[in-house]
């Protein structure tokens, strides 16, 4: 039997106090996940971690957009198709107003983020003491593998599976199919990280929507206090779980597994 631990985005922009979009809860999430690591070691056969990877200029972030004045919009402004069309927001780089719009009529809305996870920043790094357990764990058992999402400027990437808007002109946004190899081919998924109102739901249930295995929802696991939701989308978080359950995905702990 191969039970494959699914981490997602466990960095230090979430998952650290001082991170730039910090989840309540997410450092004893973290801990959580590490003891029991340390304690299971010989029993996960494969790690994969995604991690969300951006650069500055980003779709999501202030400096891709401005206002008639030249002012950049404030983390979690909400910008919708209306208004680039009313002029109220636009591409800070004209080239890019073309594809802002196509974005933003396929999204409907575009959340802009505090810069987080900058590609080459501690944000990036996996959170401590997590990062630790994981490099003695591959030093034994060696099949851990990192994922990156979000590397594209130009779509926003809670999914680890696929972005928000895949985009023609960059192969990177395309279907992680190789992901979805690695996952059927497990017994169990056994499924943690950050945050689960956002890129854990989207991941796992992207994983269901797009695997060829159509039971795979029954090989999941999610561990429940290995991961906490963005405060405010506490119902985003609920509505998860529910779908989940029905999917036959089951429910569990660090403690109860």
């Amino acid at each position: 039997m191969k039970n494959h631990l699914l981490i997602i985005d466990p960095q230090n922009s979430f998952c650290h106090p001082q991170g730039e979009l910090y989840v309540k809860g997410a450092k004893e999430d973290m801990e959580r996940l590490a003891g029991f690591i340390e304690k299971k070691a010989d029993k996960i056969d494969r790690i994969t971690v995604t991690l969300d990877s951006h650069n500055k200029v980003h779709i999501a972030h202030p400096i891709w957009w401005k206002d008639k004045n030249g002012n950049h919009p404030a983390p979690f402004t909400q910008i919708e198709y209306d208004d680039l069309v009313n002029g109220i927001w636009m591409a800070a780089d004209k080239a890019m107003q073309k594809w802002s719009e196509e974005y933003l009529k396929k999204t409907g809305v575009n959340t802009i983020w505090p810069y987080h996870c900058l590609i080459g920043t501690k944000g990036h790094n996996v959170v401590s003491p997590l990062l630790e357990v994981l490099n003695m764990w591959r030093e034994k058992y060696h099949e851990l593998d990192f994922v990156c999402k979000g590397t594209s400027r130009f779509t926003e990437n809670f999914s680890a599976v696929k972005p928000s808007v895949e985009v023609p002109f960059d192969p990177s946004t395309f279907l992680n199919r190789s992901l979805i190899k690695s996952l059927e081919e497990s017994d169990f998924i056994w499924v943690a990280g950050e945050a689960s109102s956002h890129c854990v739901a989207d991941t796992v249930q992207d994983i269901i929507r797009y695997a060829e295995d159509k039971k795979i929802g029954k090989k999941i696991t999610l561990i429940r206090d290995a991961m906490s939701h963005v405060e405010g989308f506490e119902q985003n978080a609920k509505d998860f779980f529910e779908k989940m359950e029905k999917s036959g995905a089951a429910m569990s702990s660090t403690k109860e597994l």
